[in-house]
C-alpha cells in the first residue's frame, strides 16, 4: 500500500508539472497571438491611411527612421539594417521618396559607393502624423494603470532584446543596451537609474525603446547592464 501511495503521489506531481509547463506554453502562445493581432491591425490601418496619402508602409518607416536619426540622415545600408530589409529594397524605397522630394541623396566625395539619405523639410512634414504611436493605440495603453504601463514597457524591452539576440529584428535604440545607461545607481526607488548622456537620474517609467542619443554599449557592458537591470530591486512605477 505504501508503494502504491508513493507511485500515485509521483504521478500526481508529474501531472502537475506537465500541466504547469503546458499552461506556460499556452500563455506564451496567447501573448504572441495578441501581439501579432495588434501588429496586423496597425499594418492594415497604415495601409489605409498612407495609401490615401500616397505613401506605402515601407516609405513611412524610412521617413520615420530618418526623423529619429542623428542629423535626420542615414546611409542606405544603415536603413536596410535598421528595417531588416535587403539593400536593393531600401535603395528602391529611397529612390521613390527622392522622386517625391521627401528625401535627398548625397554621395560621399571620398567613396562614391557610400550614399547618405537626408530628410527634407517636406519629408519631415509628411511623417509628422506618424510620430509616436497612433492616437488610438496610445489611448488603449493609456487605459492601463501606471504600474501596468511600467510592467508592460519592461516586458516589451525583454521581448525585443530576445528577438535582437536571435537576429530576428534590427537593433533597437533602447536604454538597456546603451553605453550611457547605468541601472540601479541611485537609492531613490522612484528614480534608481542614471543616464550619463543627460547626467540625470530617471525611473522605469522614463525608459526608452527608441532614443536619438543612443550609442551601443560594447557587448560586455550591455550584458552587465542587463543583468543589473533585471536583478536590481523593483522601482516604483
Amino acid at each position: 500500500m505504501a508503494e502504491l501511495r508513493v507511485l500515485n503521489q509521483s504521478k500526481q506531481a508529474s501531472g502537475k508539472r506537465a500541466s504547469t509547463g503546458k499552461s506556460r506554453t499556452t500563455i506564451a502562445v496567447h501573448l504572441a497571438a495578441g501581439l501579432e493581432k495588434i501588429g496586423l491591425a496597425m499594418k492594415s490601418r497604415t495601409w489605409r491611411r498612407e495609401g490615401r496619402a500616397g505613401l506605402g508602409p515601407l516609405q513611412r518607416q524610412v521617413l520615420t527612421l530618418l526623423r529619429t536619426s542623428p542629423n535626420k540622415s542615414a546611409q542606405v545600408s544603415a536603413i536596410a539594417n535598421e528595417l531588416v530589409i535587403r539593400l536593393p529594397t531600401a535603395s528602391e524605397a529611397v529612390a521613390t521618396l527622392e522622386r517625391k522630394k521627401l528625401v535627398k541623396r548625397r554621395r560621399s566625395m571620398r567613396d562614391g559607393r557610400i550614399v547618405t539619405v537626408e530628410l527634407t523639410a517636406r519629408g519631415e512634414r509628411a511623417c509628422e502624423p506618424a510620430v509616436g504611436m497612433p492616437n488610438h493605440l496610445t489611448s488603449a495603453t493609456g487605459a492601463l494603470t501606471s504600474a501596468e504601463q511600467v510592467a508592460f514597457l519592461k516586458s516589451l524591452m525583454k521581448v525585443i532584446r530576445t528577438l535582437q539576440e536571435r537576429g530576428e529584428i534590427s537593433i533597437a535604440r533602447m536604454c538597456v543596451s546603451c553605453r550611457y545607461f547605468r541601472p540601479h545607481q541611485h537609492d531613490d526607488a522612484a528614480q534608481p537609474h542614471h543616464c550619463d548622456y543627460f547626467k540625470a537620474p530617471f525611473g522605469d517609467q522614463a525608459l526608452r525603446l527608441e532614443c536619438a542619443e543612443y550609442e551601443p554599449a560594447v557587448p560586455s557592458q550591455a550584458r552587465d547592464s542587463w543583468s543589473k537591470f533585471t536583478g536590481g530591486r523593483q522601482a516604483v512605477g
